[in-house]
Parts: C-alpha cells; sequence; structure tokens
C-alpha cells in the first residue's frame, strides 16, 4: 500500500518548495521507498532570534537556544534560562519548540530540549487511489545537553574553551491506515565548540548526528526499514563590530554582531553546503534588529527583552517565495538582567595556609563577565594589600606580598574598573616563628613554634632557640608574668626575697610572680634565682600559674616519684592534665634540670597558652585586611636572651 499527502502534492504543483521537515514527513510515511535520510526537526530552525539572522548562530551560542544549536555555549550560563518557540510551517505544519538550561557546577551547565512537528489530516490513498480516511504524523526529538570549559578537566590553554554535547533521541509516527508500519525511533549525539579567539572574536563548531548507524545512529522503523540521520558539520564565527568587546567600536554603548555559519552535510554528497549571514544590532539595551541570509533567502527580525523575559519575531521566506514565507515567534526566559562583574582568582597562595616565609608570591587572574547594560568595563587597577600590580592582557598577574607579622595575615587582591565595578577575594595566612636549631623532626618543634608565634616565647638574636638550655628560678618568674600580660610595677622593685636585690634584672618580674602566686620562695625567705630549675619545681609552677586542682596522690604519678615527694600532688595534677606527654617509659627525674623545650611543651598545655594557640589557627576570625595586626606579646624567654 502506498500513502501519499495529495495536499503535498497540491503544493508542489503550485511551485511551492515544502520545507525539509514536510517531505520527511511524507517520504517516512511510505512504506514503499528503501532505506534513505531521515530529516532533522533541528533543520528547520530554532528559535526566532537565529532564524532572524538566516540561521547564523553557532559561533554566538550565548542564550537559551543555545542548547539547540550549540551546547558548547551552555558552559556561559550563569543562571536558569528557557526558550520555547511555535510556528505553523505554510499553515500546515505544526512546529514547535522548548527548550531550558541551569547551570551545573561554576563553569557547567546542563540542558534539555523538545522539537516536535506534526501534520493532521492527510488524506490516505492506496496504490489504486481508493481514499483510505485520513491520518497525523509527527516527527519528534528530545535531548540532554552538557557544556562545561575544557579547564574544568585539567587542561591549560591559553584561551578556555568550552566544549559541550547532545544526546538525542528521535522518534516518528502517527496514526491512520497503514500508518504504524513507518512509525521507529532512534538515537544520535552532537558534539561541539566554541574558541575565543579574541574578545571580539569568537569561532564554533558543531557537529550533529555523528554517531555512525553501526553503533545506533539511526531510526529503526517497525517495518523494518532504517533511516540514517543526517550528518552535519556547522562551522560559525561571531564578530563583535560595536560594543563593549568590539575591536573596532569599542567605545560604543550600542551593540553589533555580525555572524557567519556554513553548513557541510557529511553522509549525503548529492547535498551541496549552506552559507549562513547574519547581523544584530542593539541600539538600546531591551531592543535588537536582525537582518540575515539564509542560503540566499533574505531574512529579518526583531527582539525585546522586558523583565527577564524576551520576545523574539523572525521573517523567513523559502526559496524567494513569497507565498511560503512563515512567521517564527519566540518567547524566552533569561532571568534577571545580568550585572558586569570582575571574578578574582587566586592560585598562590592557597587560602588557610601555614607558611614560615616573609614574603609569599602571589599569583592569579582577573576575569571580567560582561553584563546586560551594555557599558564598557574600561582598564583594570589591581591591588594586592593595597599595592598596584599590573594585569597581563589575558587577566593574569603575579607579584610578591610581605608577610611581615608573625601570625595571622591576609593576602587581599581587589580589582576595579573605571565604572565602579569591582571584586576582592582573600587568602588567610598563618606565619609562624620558626628556629634554626628546632629542625623538622624536632619532638617539641611544633609547641616552641606555636608559643613563639602567638608571642609567649621568643629565641635569641642569633636565631637560635637553644630548646636543650635549663631554665633559671628567675627566667621561669620572668616567663610566666609576661605570659600573663601583667604589668610591672612603677619604680624601684620591692625586695620580695633576701637574694633578689631591687637592682636584679628579673626583680620586678620575681616580685609580681611572687605576689601573684606564680612562684614560692625557700623557708629561709631566698629565692636563689639563678638556681637552674628542676623538672619538680619546674612542673610545680606550671601548675600553680594554670590553677590547677590538686587532690590527693594514692598511688606513685611516676615509678620515680613516691606518693610522699612533695611535688607528688603538684605531679599527679600535671600528669592528668595532659601537661607531661612528653615523660618516656615511666620516668620523670624530678631532680633532672628543666629544659627550655620541655617546659614550652607544659606551657603549651596550660589554658592562656592553648586558648591563644587555638584562636591562631581559628581561620573565621582575626585577620583584618589592610590594617596592621596587634603587636605580638612576647614572652619571657627573650628577656632572658637579652639581659643585661
Amino acid at each position: 500500500m502506498k500513502l501519499f499527502n495529495d495536499k503535498y502534492t497540491e503544493m508542489m504543483n503550485m511551485k511551492k518548495i515544502a520545507l525539509l521537515i514536510t517531505y520527511c514527513l511524507l517520504l517516512t510515511a511510505s512504506a514503499a521507498f528503501a532505506d534513505g535520510y531521515l530529516n532533522d526537526p533541528m533543520s528547520i530552525g530554532v528559535g526566532a532570534r537565529a532564524l532572524g539572522m538566516g540561521k547564523a548562530y553557532v559561533g554566538m551560542a550565548e542564550d537559551g537556544d543555545t542548547v539547540f544549536m550549540n551546547p558548547a555555549g551552555l558552559a556561559r550560563i550563569a543562571a536558569p534560562r528557557l526558550s520555547s518557540m511555535y510556528s505553523s510551517l505554510m499553515g500546515d505544519v505544526s512546529y514547535m519548540v522548548i527548550g531550558g538550561a541551569y547551570p551545573y557546577g561554576d563553569k557547567a551547565s546542563i540542558g534539555a530540549g523538545y522539537i516536535g512537528s506534526s501534520v493532521a489530516e492527510i488524506p490516505l490513498t492506496d496504490a489504486t487511489g481508493t481514499p483510505l480516511g485520513s491520518g497525523r504524523w509527527g516527527n519528534n526529538v528530545m535531548f540532554l545537553s552538557y557544556g562545561t570549559y575544557l579547564s574544568q578537566f585539567g587542561l591549560k590553554l591559553d584561551r578556555d574553551v568550552l566544549v559541550g554535547g547532545s544526546l538525542k533521541y528521535y522518534s516518528v509516527g502517527g496514526d491512520g491506515a497503514g500508518v504504524s508500519d513507518a512509525a521507529g525511533s532512534g538515537y544520535d549525539v552532537d558534539l561541539a565548540a566554541l574558541y575565543p579567539v579574541s574578545e571580539s572574536v569568537m569561532i564554533g563548531v558543531n557537529a550533529q548526528n555523528i554517531l555512525p548507524a553501526s553503533m545506533g545512529g539511526k531510526i529503526t522503523k517497525s517495518s523494518g526499514q532504517i533511516d540514517t540521520l543526517p550528518a552535519t558539520l556547522k562551522v560559525g564565527t561571531k564578530i563583535n563590530v560595536m560594543g563593549p568587546e568590539a575591536a573596532i567600536y569599542g567605545n560604543s554603548t550600542r551593540k553589533l554582531y555580525a555572524l557567519a555559519d556554513y553548513d557541510t552535510f557529511l553522509n549525503n554528497s548529492a547535498r551541496s553546503g549552506e552559507l549562513h549571514l547574519g547581523a544584530e544590532f542593539w541600539p538600546t539595551n531591551n531592543l535588537a534588529l536582525r537582518v540575515g541570509s539564509d542560503n540566499n533567502s533574505l531574512t529579518a527580525g526583531v527582539g525585546v527583552k522586558v523583565s527577564g523575559v524576551s520576545f523574539d519575531y523572525a521573517y523567513h521566506p523559502y526559496n524567494g517565495l513569497g507565498e511560503n514565507t512563515t512567521h517564527y515567534f519566540s518567547i524566552g526566559y533569561l532571568g534577571e538582567p545580568r550585572k558586569r562583574e570582575l571574578k578574582i582568582t587566586l592560585t598562590e597562595p592557597k587560602d588557610k595556609q601555614v607558611i614560615y616565609e616573609d614574603q609569599i608570591p602571589v599569583k592569579g587572574k582577573v576575569e571580567v563577565i560582561e553584563g546586560d547594560d551594555g557599558k564598557p568595563t574600561g582598564p583594570l587597577t589591581l591591588k594586592i594589600n593595597g599595592v598596584n600590580v599590573a594585569v597581563n592582557a589575558d587577566g593574569t598577574f603575579s607579584a610578591t606580598a610581605p608577610v611581615s607579622k608573625y601570625g595571622k595575615n591576609l593576602v587581599q587582591a581587589e580589582a576595579t574598573d573605571n565604572a565602579g565595578t569591582s571584586a576582592a577575594i582573600e587568602s588567610r595566612l598563618v606565619r609562624l616563628n620558626s628556629f634554626a636549631d628546632v629542625p623538622d623532626g624536632y619532638w617539641a618543634k611544633s609547641p616552641i613554634e606555636n608559643n613563639a608565634t602567638v608571642g609567649l616565647v621568643q629565641g635569641y638574636p642569633d636565631g637560635n632557640f637553644k630548646p636543650e638550655r635549663a631554665l633559671t628560678r628567675a627566667e621561669l618568674a620572668t616567663l610566666l608574668v609576661r605570659a600573663k600580660g601583667i604589668k610591672l610595677p612603677e619604680g624601684r622593685a620591692r625586695q620580695a626575697f633576701k637574694d633578689v636585690k631591687p637592682d636584679f634584672w628579673a626583680a620586678k618580674y620575681i616580685e609580681v610572680a611572687q605576689r601573684e602566686g606564680l612562684v614560692k620562695g625557700y623557708p629561709d625567705r631566698s629565692f636563689r634565682p639563678n638556681n637552674k630549675i628542676n623538672k619538680a619545681e619546674g612542673i610545680a609552677v606550671m601548675v600553680r600559674f594554670d590553677q590547677l586542682r590538686l587532690a590527693e596522690v594514692e598511688t606513685k604519678p611516676y615509678w620515680d616519684v613516691s606518693t610522699s615527694h612533695w611535688a607528688a600532688k603538684y605531679i599527679q595534677a600535671a600528669k592528668e592534665n595532659g601537661m607531661l606527654k612528653f615523660v618516656e617509659r615511666n620516668r620523670l627525674s624530678p631532680k633532672s634540670i628543666l629544659a627550655r623545650s620541655e617546659s614550652v611543651e607544659m606551657l603549651g598545655k596550660t589554658s592562656l597558652a592553648n586558648g591563644k594557640i587555638k584562636d591562631l589557627y581559628t581561620w573565621e576570625k582575626g585577620f583584618k585586611p589592610g590594617t596592621e595586626t596587634q603587636p605580638l606579646i612576647r614572652g619571657g624567654l627573650d628577656n632572658v636572651a637579652l639581659r643585661p
């Protein structure tokens, strides 16, 4: 049984050139034909904006229609987009387009779309011309798309290339006598790319239906007939002739784009290539005027933007015949007008970084994201911590920032343009105080550096800390008073102990330490300031400093510390509060000297020092841009090195 469309025959007799999709509907409705090509519904044209510019759009690919014409453009979609179009082609073929895109991640978007064409009330006859009633035929494609930047895959190029693709599902079918045998479905793939040659020139490519039939790129019908989908290579370019990024008229608030596409039909050598030319002029931010040439057929269109919604109209004649003209209308959701933005990326230094150096490299990039206001961006000004830094033509920059303070530091990059647009980014740093004789792997490296950084201890002028050196009683008293931040009395020191003269270098520290209960003398009212302090004495002082609770000692704290030892209660309290984790093999040696490293380890476990160190690594506060931090509170050990 042969099916044919009388209305189509009448059109041909009237010398009307039917659309490819109509031809497709008729061709696929005939079971008598052998294997052939099925026209893609997308070949009619998608979006009144592109149709008004002669279908030249592959190099533009910037709004909701990019999901149809070049999925690589999805990478630039920063907010949800919707696009729809409806037309009645020559009054006989219903053509509907619906698509949308949604941002997915930082530099990527996903899209989905549907294109459907259908013809109703098709007169059906058999081979003898006997009427069989009427039928309906439809040709549809649904697809999912994704677009992103090559840089998201770790590829570093001079210019970030946009790539994308679509997975498409085709279905054809209808109803009426014998029509069901011609129904079928299949799938195919599109791959696309956009390359920014410069700020004013973009090149695009879209390879449509490139999946070989052997891999599934075909329509398989109920009758067993196989239709191959037309593989098309679209190459296009967009040139900014006028506007913020234009190479020629870059200072204009108006925008003018020139576009050109060329289509090559890869699996249909009998079909010659097609040239599409177009231009789009924006005299204001809300009005666009368009003209184009679709394979020598002149087209025109107009677009209006109102409150985040676009209304587009296209006038598109076919084969130069006025009676074949079709009017297209599109409605799209653009969201709120996009404002121009500056975006700064810092590759060095990383945020929340711990360093030792007094200067650090600062590297990154400033990106300009154009808005819909049409205003030129103008030259950029970049400052790193308030100092001007040059920006290269590609937006990259490199500088060195001083890190003059120990503790919390902030590296802040601020970019502005002459229109008042600005952006800033920060990297929070903690610079630790280090010492030449405290190498990596030293058991007390961390507590020494942390306590020194928060200002509780300090090394010697030669850059060493001398961690194994023993403390004297005077040095320990000085350390504790300065760690507490207690102000020394004015005038001459009071003689708190008989062997500490008022002119002794640590007399005021010892006086305050005795008054605050941080240290105690001997029964004979002496302090013995130059005596090297042993572990038992140092532990007792640290426990009093931290005001730890004492308890009865029922078992020996360590093998060599009896329950009756004068410092047993202090040693037990220090052990229970984690101060003595450096003690090895359960042997304290209470009479051995207390090294500087051991004293710093215990100091770091006190509530005062622990709070300061915890605050040092609290990244959510304490970093002030453009200001110097408060002077560090230096501990007593630096005074030991500098005392007269």
